[in-house]
């Protein structure tokens, strides 16, 4: 959980000493996901009630199924949010060198 954020962080400069506006929000927002990567565990745990992260018919939130959907949620989440802060910083290059090379023409 914590890999993927980290390593988008460190493989991008920009993320981590941003100079625009556009990188400053992704790089905040891939600093949040990196706090939830490391927050999983302890979240998933009061989520679950236990270690194994398995989830009950309870009518309780924590163990039953409320809390597997926002613990599904959460797993989910960490990776999907920074495929899409890489995915959307990698657009940005693309449309940045496209008005650059116009403005040069």
């Amino acid at each position: 959980m914590i890999s993927l954020p980290l390593s988008v962080y460190w493989g991008v400069k920009e993320l981590r000493k941003p100079s625009g506006k556009l990188s400053r929000f992704l790089s905040g927002f891939l600093k949040v996901i990196i706090a939830l990567g490391i927050l999983w565990l302890p979240i998933s745990y009061l989520l679950a009630g236990n270690l194994s992260f398995s989830f009950t018919q309870k009518e309780t939130f924590q163990g039953g199924q409320d809390a597997m959907r926002w613990f599904w949620r959460l797993s989910y989440g960490i990776p999907t949010g920074a495929i899409l802060t890489v995915t959307s910083y990698w657009v940005s290059l693309l449309f940045s060198r496209n008005q650059t090379g116009t403005k040069n023409s």
